[in-house]
């Protein structure tokens, strides 16, 4: 088989900034992230999705997958958007032999060229472009390199070749490459990466440059297809941090509301808060209050619970509310909070949207009946409800960004399985070269456990490229690839993968 790995960066959440609760999540999937750089999830450099966007400003790495396998020939692609800066290279891909630098493609500084150097971004030039980029304009680059001192090599920018030969692409002992880097020791060039492919050059199906500026579209269950495990938990929002700062709450006897409309109906059991410091004093009381015309002024009191002393950094607080309460689909209701003295960036922030609402209510009061007139722009904390769906069905916990254990599945019955539906394709494909199935998994029991990810296309239920995967004790990302429809062995079809289910089994 030759692919081996696809990145559209999609599955991380919508496009906003991301704080270290979102780089955890790209850790799951990547090797090594570096969140001392300014990374962002922002709008794709295709038609759907996001992309990963990084303002290089110190000399670490940001991003490494450590492959499968050492490989003495790497072919692949990228969509790339960059800066042109006037003092470093902008670092497009980079191929490493356990840590160190073989080779790598850069945009050179000022001039826009592209080069492939040996070692890192600012090795010596093995080969040039003769034509240049512009500043933030989008391009596909793909590549072909064996890695020797005499490698042949070629690289192709929007299907065009732009040079080849051979020369130094190596800088160890080993004529190979086990790891992918979209980084290196440079400061100051900003670089977008979008719709990543590698293969090898082995088998018959993806082993040469695809040479057509591929897409990666990534899609989540919109129903249930057969399902057998059972519900763990589910929640109404996230409880990702994705923000850049924390929530910067900081005043007594404060009440703070954000907006929530659920897609099912539901019973809410609780919210919980994201804690970003230790304050053992501080003392907190949930609150559920009625939206009216689109605020929360004036809405009625739903809910509220007793109060909950203390909360501890990076750590999830529960606040249960005394009576649970029916949510209907396509209502909007007003979460939140109230505390009782001043605590500093108390909590995580969900995004840059500023869609919390915050107003002065004495806590020894309790919840006013009739929700106060609040001061709207507040950042938006990561606070979320804990609810029961009126009608279950397993879909509803695979959210986007995947949240572990606040929101999941789980079964531990050798055989059982999950299978999902998922919607068409966006755009009819003039050819699918592959499809990957990843899963967010853990492993939550004692002994060894292994685990399937599944895609059923026909009457054929297919493991794909990899079975019996032993998922960690933390989530992490799996990954099963399927370069052709199992049902068929040949190319897949709109058709068919669109009629597609996938998701997951109990191996052992």
């Amino acid at each position: 088989m030759a692919l081996i790995f696809m990145e559209g960066f999609d599955k991380y959440g919508p496009a906003n900034l991301y704080s270290n609760g979102v780089a955890s999540l790209l850790g799951a999937e990547w090797t090594t992230t570096n969140v001392n750089n300014t990374n962002s999830l922002v709008a794709p450099l295709s038609s759907t999705g996001q992309a990963l966007q990084i303002a290089y400003n110190n000399g670490g790495t940001a991003l490494s997958k450590t492959l499968p396998a050492s490989y003495g020939r790497l072919i692949g692609g990228i969509r790339f958007s960059t800066t042109i800066n006037a003092s470093n290279n902008s670092p497009i891909a980079q191929f490493a032999d356990s840590g160190t630098a073989q080779c790598s493609i850069t945009v050179n500084s000022s001039t826009g060229l592209i080069s492939l150097r040996t070692g890192n971004v600012a090795g010596t030039a093995i080969a040039t472009s003769s034509g240049a980029v512009l500043a933030n304009s989008t391009h596909y680059l793909e590549w072909d390199i064996t890695f020797s001192a005499t490698g042949a090599y070629q690289v192709w920018l929007d299907g065009v070749s732009i040079f080849s030969g051979t020369g130094n692409t190596k800088t160890t002992a080993n004529n190979s490459a086990n790891q992918f880097f979209v980084a290196g020791q440079v400061a100051g060039p900003t670089v977008i990466y979008d719709d990543l492919y590698l293969f090898d050059n082995t088998g018959t199906t993806n082993n040469t440059a695809l040479l057509t500026s591929p897409r990666i579209e990534t899609q989540f269950p919109i129903s249930d297809g057969a399902v057998q495990f059972a519900i763990g938990a589910s929640t109404l929002g996230n409880s990702v941090s994705r923000g850049n700062n924390n929530y910067a709450g900081n005043l007594a006897n404060d009440m703070y509301l954000r907006p929530y409309t659920p897609t099912r109906n539901c019973t809410l059991n609780s919210i919980s808060l994201l804690a970003t410091v230790t304050n053992a004093s501080v003392n907190l009381r949930p609150v559920v209050y009625a939206d009216n015309g689109g605020t929360p002024n004036g809405g009625a009191l739903l809910s509220a619970g007793s109060t909950v002393t203390g909360i501890t950094s990076l750590t999830i607080v529960t606040l249960p509310l005394t009576t649970p309460v029916s949510l209907t689909a396509g209502t909007q209701y007003w979460l939140g909070w109230m505390n009782d003295i001043a605590v500093s960036n108390p909590f995580g922030s969900a995004d840059a949207l500023a869609q919390g609402r915050r107003a002065t209510s004495t806590f020894a009061s309790g919840a006013p009946a009739t929700c106060p007139t609040m001061t709207t722009g507040q950042q938006t904390a990561v606070v979320w409800g804990n609810i029961t769906l009126a009608s279950p069905v397993n879909y509803y916990e695979h959210s986007q960004p995947p949240q572990g254990l606040p929101s999941y599945v789980f079964d531990a019955n050798v055989g059982h399985e999950d299978l999902y539906n998922f919607p068409a394709l966006s755009v009819a494909p003039t050819a699918i070269y592959a499809v990957a199935v990843k899963g967010n998994i853990a492993k939550s029991d004692t002994g060894a456990k292994t685990v399937s990810l599944r895609t059923k296309s026909g009457a054929t239920d297919s493991a794909g490229s990899l079975a019996g995967q032993a998922p960690g004790t933390s989530f992490g990302w799996l990954t099963s690839l399927f370069p052709t429809d199992p049902n068929t062995s040949a190319a897949w079809t709109a058709a068919n993968l669109n009629a597609a289910q996938s998701g997951f089994r109990v191996d052992s």
